[in-house]
């Protein structure tokens, strides 16, 4: 029997230019009928109309759209005028259609040569709405949704709940979350034009951001070795960038700004983005490059890939598994395909909800979910209904009878029962005091066992915590307890530091030692067996331990504690005497503070850099006593670096590293950055030497060596 075709669509809006792409399901095949797109002269509302809008309000509680994204059309039989806020929306029509722009009106005419309401719609969100922000595992799980919000959002825009907000939990534990603030004005188009043009309401499956749209297409499509960095540059009509993948998962994305209009000065421009970014992150992100959108010709192409070597992967985006993209008229070729990519994946997406290449992610408002939820009934579903009221009646008929029947049996019972319980009293109280006096003796048992096993593994887990602090270069990934004894995996760049390990806990064995290089680094794998240590030695220990902290305790002098308590208020009074005075001298709250630093960081990471060095300075200008100052001023000095002031950036990063302050690292780091840059290979290799010496167990510490491995290279 063949299966019946199931339509869809994917809108995709970049600034005033509308694509859609028309895709079918039928027998497992996806195909494409239909890829149209028109430029609207004007946008949809005023700033005013949008900001007058309800609709996207929505709940605090994170959305379960699992069931909806499951739903056929075919099953669903949206309310009609009559039956879903006809008579409030017909009320508003009019004045909808004085406020609306032009571009509204140009949207409805081009709409309407597709059958929406026959299918699921998927949109994108505006991307200049749209804030992202990259987390790690420190994040727990069950709290994720609202420690995001916590730090997305402030408290201000969680009260007033406008706001929708999804993520990506990546296998290595790494995320990446979004928000988009403010109203779906491509939503709320559709919505008036779904009035205006149909009686049947559209059913709207989900909308995402353009980034993830990208990266489901690359996922589904194409295969790249783990180890390889693939770069999908969409450059569009508005809306240009690179999104940076390795492995199947996000690592970074950057916007694309070209002023200029002129093909071979904007190519340029674009490549000259990419190498700063390569070189600001180290990483080989040129390898592999996927072009995308609409300003993506054959002249592109050659351009890019005569900037690489022949080992290099440059092409445009293809669709390898969209098994026919044909109609019946009208062959798609690459190049359209690549200019639609981003419609495509939402269509695809919506089609395919089942496909686990494709992040399940989803903005579209709760309130609109749940007003989706609406079932038709069709004459069998009518006759289910009726069966189901027959045999309703019945059993209720029946289930009265039986109570009768019960209530019957139990007034001649009642007699009886009345003589056995006041024989059976005493010895029922007995046989209570009995079971409670064995659960008692066998709580007991369990408390005893149970706190023996929690004081072995706290000696265990405190044991390895003084090794690996004695050790920073290696860790543990994995501790598992076997009937004789427990194990151990773990990684370390110092094979010698294993036999320590090893030595910790009775009868340790190496079973193995395996030996990987990353990135010019060797890492040893290794697994060792132990047995448990006595549990009677381990209380003599902590015994011992206790014994003489509490000697430790009293041999200290009253002048000492003293002293101490009176350094610990005096530090507490500084911080909030620093942020009183500042708050008292520039009259701005600690809150207005907030949001203008990070205003100007939004400035920085979108590559104006002259532009955020100003603002950097007007903020220290102003805060120059506030804590934020010390990473304002670091910043200043990284966007010297890119605009390649090197000695201004030098004397930034040598106060930095002068004041000993969390970012002394990352200076050290720099100063060598900019030395290299002005040819002073010594110096640099001493910058690098020396954070290496001071700082050896911070992350950056592997990043100089791999620096000093580089430059002895050159």
């Amino acid at each position: 029997m063949a299966t019946k075709e199931i339509i869809a669509f994917g809108i995709f809006q970049d600034g005033l230019n509308v694509k859609v792409a028309q895709m079918v399901r039928k027998n497992g095949t996806f195909k494409i009928v239909s890829l149209e797109e028109t430029m609207l002269s004007t946008p949809f509302y005023t700033e005013e109309r949008l900001e007058t809008s309800e609709i996207s309000k929505l709940p605090d509680a994170e959305p379960d759209l699992s069931d909806l994204m499951e739903i056929e059309p075919e099953s669903l039989e949206l309310p009609g005028m009559a039956e879903f806020e006809q008579e409030e929306e017909l009320d508003n029509l009019a004045m909808k259609k004085e406020e609306a722009m032009p571009g509204l009106r140009e949207l409805q005419n081009f709409l309407q040569i597709f059958p929406l309401e026959k299918g699921k719609i998927g949109l994108n969100a505006n991307e200049e709405q749209v804030s992202y922000f990259q987390f790690d595992a420190s994040f727990a799980k069950s709290k994720l949704l609202n420690k995001l919000k916590e730090e997305m959002l402030s408290p201000e825009e969680r009260k007033a709940k406008y706001y929708s907000i999804d993520y990506i939990l990546n296998p290595n534990k790494s995320g990446l979350a979004f928000v988009h603030r403010g109203k779906f004005a491509l939503f709320h188009a559709l919505r008036d034009i779904n009035l205006i043009l149909s009686k049947d309401r559209y059913y709207y499956s989900f909308i995402d951001t353009n980034e993830v749209a990208l990266m489901n297409l690359i996922r589904h499509n194409y295969t790249f070795d783990p180890k390889e960095y693939v770069l999908l540059l969409y450059i569009g009509l508005d809306y240009k960038v690179g999104i940076v993948m390795k492995d199947r998962i996000h690592v970074k994305t950057f916007p694309i700004i070209v002023p200029d209009t002129n093909p071979d000065r904007m190519r340029q421009a674009i490549f000259s983005k990419i190498l700063l970014e390569q070189d600001i992150s180290d990483i080989a992100i040129t390898k592999n490059v996927i072009l995308i959108g609409d300003q993506v010709t054959d002249d592109d192409l050659d351009f890019f890939r005569s900037k690489g070597t022949e080992e290099d992967n440059i092409s445009r985006l293809e669709l390898e598994k969209l098994q026919s993209i044909e109609n019946v008229d009208v062959m798609f070729d690459n190049e359209k395909i690549a200019r639609f990519a981003i419609p495509i994946a939402l269509a695809w997406k919506t089609l395919d909800t089942k496909n686990n290449d494709f992040f399940q992610t989803n903005l579209l408002p709760e309130k609109v979910v749940q007003n989706q939820k609406y079932f038709k009934i069709a004459w069998h579903g009518i006759l289910i209904l009726l069966l189901i009221f027959y045999f309703a009646f019945s059993g209720t008929v029946k289930n009265l009878q039986i109570k009768q029947d019960k209530v019957a049996y139990g007034q001649l019972n009642y007699a009886a029962e009345s003589e056995l319980r006041r024989n059976r009293g005493l010895i029922g109280r007995l046989n209570e005091i009995k079971k409670k006096l064995d659960i008692l003796e066998t709580n007991f048992d369990k408390v005893e066992k149970l706190s023996g096993n929690k004081n072995l593994w706290y000696h265990i887990l405190g044991e390895f915590s003084k090794v690996l602090e004695a050790e920073p270069i290696s860790w543990l990934e994995e501790i598992a307890s076997t009937k004789q004894g427990f194990s151990i995996v773990g990684y370390s760049t110092n094979r010698r530091s294993i036999i320590p390990i090893s030595n910790l806990f009775p009868n340790g064995i190496i079973s193995q030692i395996i030996k990987y290089d990353l990135q010019e680094q060797s890492v040893w794998n290794y697994e060792i067996s132990y047995t448990y240590p006595d549990i009677i030695e381990v209380k003599k220990q902590e015994q011992i331990a206790v014994e003489q902290t509490i000697e430790d305790q009293e041999t200290m002098t009253e002048h000492q504690k003293v002293a101490s308590q009176i350094f610990k208020e005096s530090e507490t009074a500084q911080t909030e005497e620093s942020i009183k005075i500042t708050e008292e001298k520039v009259g701005a709250s600690e809150e207005e503070i907030n949001r203008e630093y990070r205003h100007t960081l939004d400035v920085y990471f979108a590559g104006d850099y002259a532009t955020a060095i100003r603002m950097l300075n007007e903020f220290l200008g102003k805060y120059e006593n506030h804590p934020l100052a010390y990473n304002a001023n670091y910043f200043k000095g990284e966007c010297l670096y890119v605009l390649k002031d090197f000695q201004g950036a030098m004397n930034v990063f040598e106060k930095i590293f002068q004041e000993r302050g969390k970012k002394a690292p990352d200076a050290l780091l720099m100063l060598g950055s900019c030395w290299e840059k002005m040819g002073e290979k010594d110096m640099a290799r001493a910058s690098w030497n020396n954070l290496i010496a001071d700082y050896p167990a911070d992350e950056l510490a592997v990043s100089a060596k791999y620096k000093l491995s580089k430059l002895e290279k050159k």
